[in-house]
C-alpha cells in the first residue's frame, strides 16, 4: 500500500540538508516505536528474513518534493508556503502501514532531528494511493535514487562496489533483489523466469551530451563517525517481468537501502 503525505514546515524558509534521508528514516522509526514499541524495535534491529537469509525492512519512501525550492550552500529552502509531498509504501499492511498511519494520526507531525536543530513538518493530509494495473511490461520513473551493491575483490581486499547504469550485471542483480523480497511477501508464489530492465537510453545520452553525471553520491549519517557514502542513480526504465515482481517493486522499492529512502519507483502513464 502506498501513502501520500501533504506536509507543511513549521517555519518559512526552512533549510533541508541535501543528505536528509537518514533523518527522515529516523523520524519514521520514531513514529513506529511510539505506537508499537515491539514492532518498531523488530523492524529497526532486525527485519524480515528472505529465503537467502538476508534481513529486509520491506518499506520505502520517496524524496521530499518541494515546489519552488531554492538551492543554497546549506541545502534546499522554500520560496513560498507551498506544501511538501512525501510518498511512503510497504506491502506489510497490518504491520508497517497500520502502525505508521496510527503514529501520524496521533502525532500529526514528522520531526527531523538534523544535527543541532529540529525541522518540524506538520502533516496536513494523508491519502491512500491506489495500486496501478501491472502488466508484463511497464515504464517506470524513480521517486528516489536506486542503490544496489555487490562485493568485489580488489588487490586481495573485499570492497563494496555500487552498480552503475552501464553495468551489464545490473539487470540480474535487480531481479535477484526483487525475488528476495517476493520470497518474504508471498513465499508460495511461483513466477516466470523472464525478466529484463532497459534503462532509458535517450535520457542517458541527453545527460551525457550535457556533460552531466549519471550517478549521484548520497551520505547516510552525515557529520557522524558512522557516515557512509552510497552511489545511486535516477534514470527512467522499462521493466518486463511477471506482474508479481512489478508489484513488489512498487510496494517495496527497487534495489537496496529502501528503508533509508532509496529505490522508490512509480509507473509512468
Amino acid at each position: 500500500m502506498r501513502l501520500r503525505l501533504i506536509l507543511y514546515p513549521d517555519k518559512q524558509n526552512s533549510i533541508l540538508p541535501f543528505n536528509y534521508q537518514y533523518y527522515l528514516a529516523s523520524a519514521i522509526y520514531k513514529l513506529l516505536l511510539k505506537v508499537s514499541p515491539a514492532y518498531g524495535q523488530f523492524l529497526h534491529d532486525k527485519g524480515y528474513p528472505a529465503i537467502t537469509g538476508r534481513l529486509m525492512k520491506l518499506f520505502t519512501f520517496s524524496k521530499l518534493f518541494i515546489p519552488n525550492s531554492r538551492i543554497t550552500k546549506y541545502g534546499l529552502t522554500t520560496c513560498d508556503s507551498s506544501p511538501w509531498i512525501l510518498y511512503i509504501s510497504s506491502p506489510m499492511i497490518q504491520d508497517f502501514i497500520k502502525n505508521f498511519v496510527k503514529g501520524i494520526l496521533e502525532e500529526s507531525k514528522i520531526e527531523l532531528k538534523i544535527q543541532n536543530f529540529l525541522l518540524l513538518l506538520r502533516v496536513e493530509e494523508i491519502n491512500f494511493i491506489p495500486e496501478p494495473n501491472f502488466k508484463f511490461e511497464n515504464n517506470f520513473r524513480t521517486l528516489s535514487p536506486i542503490v544496489l551493491s555487490t562485493i568485489i575483490d580488489r588487490n586481495g581486499k573485499k570492497n563494496i562496489y555500487y552498480y552503475r547504469p552501464t553495468d551489464k550485471e545490473l539487470s540480474l542483480a535487480l531481479e535477484n533483489n526483487l525475488r528476495n523480497k517476493l520470497s518474504i511477501v508471498n513465499p508460495e508464489m511461483k513466477i516466470k523466469e523472464n525478466f529484463s530492465i532497459q534503462l532509458d537510453h535517450e535520457y542517458i545520452n541527453r545527460r551525457l551530451r550535457q556533460k552531466k553525471r549519471l550517478t549521484k553520491k548520497i551520505t547516510i549519517k552525515p557529520h557522524t563517525p558512522h557516515a557512509t557514502e552510497l552511489i545511486g542513480f535516477e534514470i527512467p526504465f522499462r521493466m518486463a517481468c511477471d506482474p508479481e515482481l512489478m508489484r513488489i517493486a512498487w510496494h517495496c522499492g527497487v534495489g537496496e537501502h529502501n528503508s533509508q529512502g532509496f529505490g522508490m519507483v512509480d509507473i509512468i502513464n
